[in-house]
């Protein structure tokens, strides 16, 4: 069950970065994974999630509805599907790091 912050992240929208703000300082990324299930922040500084499957067709059919919700949010993440496994990585591209609306992304997809 999730707690009532993730679904206070969820229920929001993104919001377009047009660039000239900071990243999301260490201890705000720590702050708002703990609002997500299972995301990890890479080398990158890059918000990612594995999602496995036991068939292709599952990691196919999540990435389909992640498309459609990131289509919707104006926020597009990259999404990688192999067999069994669909894993996405997030992150506002203009100013290369992590923001709220990345956290956002994330409880949307979580509630796929």
């Amino acid at each position: 069950m999730k707690n009532e912050e993730a679904c206070s992240l969820e229920n929001k929208s993104c919001i377009p970065c047009s660039g000239g703000v900071p990243p999301l300082s260490k201890e705000e990324i720590q702050k708002y994974q703990k609002e997500v299930t299972g995301w990890e922040v890479n080398s990158s500084g890059h918000l990612f999630k594995t999602i496995t499957f036991k068939d292709f067709m599952g990691a196919m059919n999540l990435a389909n509805k992640i498309a459609v919700v990131a289509e919707k949010e104006g926020h597009h993440p990259d999404i990688t599907i192999a067999w069994g496994k669909c894993t996405v990585e997030i992150w506002t591209h203009k100013i290369n790091g992590l923001t709220e609306s990345d956290f956002i992304l994330a409880a949307k997809i979580d509630a796929l």
